[in-house]
């Protein structure tokens, strides 16, 4: 069976890269644009040169910082992995989607198919996939902020005291894991739903539209939501997909940006769930931690201590819980 998925998911990447390779043009595209708003959005007035723009774009207080260091050897080494485990996210979510809508077929009958065009079937399949794997993202990255035992592996990446596109990559292994396969989980959950309702198997073109929104998930939302440029998309944007300047703010030291932004690609959902923060005009900020929180000394600062120290204090945190059970357990005489 697993063969079987592996197969299709293979045969349905096909037309996905190779649509990307004719659209590759755009990317650079979007990040000349960004990096024009990074110049035109800079402090001190000088004339347009290279020089300039690159100096701008690239500012060495943030690309050459201990902070960015660390996010750039993690990302090397995350990369190595990334492009697996999109293709495993890929397969867990088609996998589980196809195991259940089987499972409800053989329990409760099949059903007669609902739609018959591809195209129909592509958007209504890709619409539920995407939604699901939205909103779960949301609730998981929240969790990762509120549940106490978790934070300790989500806080590396809040540890960062600058902000490049190497910040993306600055996610503990074990954090990137769950962080990635819980919503794709929860999306094969809705979508194999969908299938049995609708009486249909996943969609070749479905697969091929995943496969395009990882690549702008990845290359464009993810990478530019971690620059020093405040990018906006206007109040009313802003409201529903994320901007730059959105998860910038998440990054945020400052106290009434806390548990702000968590959206993944939609802030919709931060709307919905009351923790939507639009920036005020001419609003700064600092990124990190303050000492309150984390001590007078982060210990992130380095490859070996950014691997260690979220383990240390996890399992701090589950002796924190079982201690309190302890505590609260009536003893009998």
């Amino acid at each position: 069976m697993l063969n079987e998925i592996w197969s299709s998911v293979a045969d349905f990447y096909d037309p996905t890269i190779g649509m990307l390779r004719q659209w590759a043009w755009g990317l650079p595209i979007y990040f000349v644009v960004v990096a024009w708003v990074a110049f035109l959005a800079r402090k001190e007035r000088e004339p347009v040169t290279l020089r300039a723009v690159v100096r701008s774009v690239f500012p060495k207080d943030q690309y050459d910082h201990a902070s960015a260091r660390v996010d750039r050897w993690n990302g090397i080494i995350l990369l190595a992995i990334g492009f697996p485990l999109s293709v495993f996210v890929a397969i867990n979510a088609i996998s589980v989607a196809d195991n259940l809508a089987g499972f409800l077929a053989t329990y409760f009958g099949a059903r007669a198919p609902l739609m018959h065009t591809d195209w129909k079937m592509v958007s209504v399949q890709f619409a539920i996939y995407f939604l699901a794997l939205d909103f779960s993202g949301y609730w998981v990255h929240r969790w990762c902020h509120e549940v106490p035992v978790l934070w300790p592996l989500h806080k590396p990446h809040h540890t960062a005291e600058t902000l490049t596109p190497w910040t993306l990559f600055r996610q503990h292994p074990v954090e990137f894991f769950f962080l990635n396969t819980i919503p794709s989980f929860f999306a094969g959950v809705m979508l194999g739903l969908l299938l049995y309702a609708t009486g249909t198997a996943v969609n070749p073109g479905t697969v091929t539209v995943i496969g395009i929104q990882v690549y702008v998930s990845f290359f464009v939302v993810d990478t530019m939501s971690h620059v020093h440029v405040h990018v906006s998309y206007g109040n009313w944007v802003n409201r529903i997909v994320l901007a730059p300047v959105m998860h910038n703010l998440h990054h945020s030291i400052e106290l009434p940006h806390r548990d702000k932004n968590y959206g993944v690609i939609l802030t919709v959902w931060d709307w919905m769930f009351g923790t939507l923060y639009l920036p005020k005009k001419n609003e700064t900020w600092r990124w990190g931690l303050n000492e309150v929180e984390f001590g007078e000394k982060n210990p992130h600062k380095t490859l070996r201590g950014f691997y260690l120290e979220p383990f240390v204090s996890f399992w701090q945190g589950l002796l924190q819980i079982g201690a309190r059970q302890d505590a609260v357990t009536p003893t009998h005489e």
